[in-house]
């Protein structure tokens, strides 16, 4: 039975990296800019402020346990909302996640985000540069980038295959939320 009002265990930056390394998922619940900004190598972006619960069970495999890394005081609704939907596997939260990085920084890397202009610049100068649509075919039924290779991301993790690890790739959607998730997905995949 799920005790709502037990807030999952403080762990070190240490305990989520050793619990990463045997299997746990990081998941980083802070918004799209502050994940970019810094966050634990190898962790997926899902934001509570979107939907947090729908897009985490998309793609995070069931049964998996898992380390949050929230802002102060939200670990207890994001191992909640997580616990609605079955994933009830939360073994633990990043303490003071913002001094952790700071103090231990060969564990944290940055994400680039880009804009319109930012887009322009790698299309016109990467000849290599792989563009992943990852809306939906409602969405995508509208128009995409020319040349843009579409994936919902309700299927990235399936459809992993398609896209070349080696390249440089950028992740678009309509607003960021999801690009962010499908980005630290990538990246946690191995793709650099």
């Amino acid at each position: 039975i799920l005790d709502e009002t037990a807030t999952p265990p403080s762990l070190t930056l240490a305990d989520v990296v050793r619990r990463q390394r045997t299997g746990a998922i990081v998941l980083d619940t802070r918004d799209p800019e502050q994940f970019a900004q810094g966050h634990v190598l190898g962790a997926v972006n899902v934001g509570l402020a979107g939907r947090y619960a729908e897009f985490a069970g998309g793609v995070i495999q069931p049964g998996a346990p898992i380390v949050l890394v929230t802002d102060p005081g939200l670990e207890l609704e994001a191992k909640n909302r997580l616990a609605r939907i079955g994933f009830d596997t939360v073994v633990g939260h990043l303490a003071d996640p913002v001094r952790a990085m700071q103090d231990h920084p060969d564990e944290v890397v940055r994400s680039a985000r880009v804009d319109v202009d930012g887009l322009d610049a790698a299309l016109a100068t990467e000849p290599e540069l792989q563009l992943v649509d990852i809306r939906q075919p409602g969405e995508t039924a509208l128009g995409i980038i020319p040349g843009a290779i579409v994936i919902p991301l309700t299927r990235l993790n399936e459809q992993l295959a398609r896209l070349d690890a080696s390249k440089p790739t950028i992740v678009y959607c309509a607003a960021g939320y999801r690009s962010s998730i499908a980005a630290s997905l990538l990246r946690s995949a191995g793709f650099a």
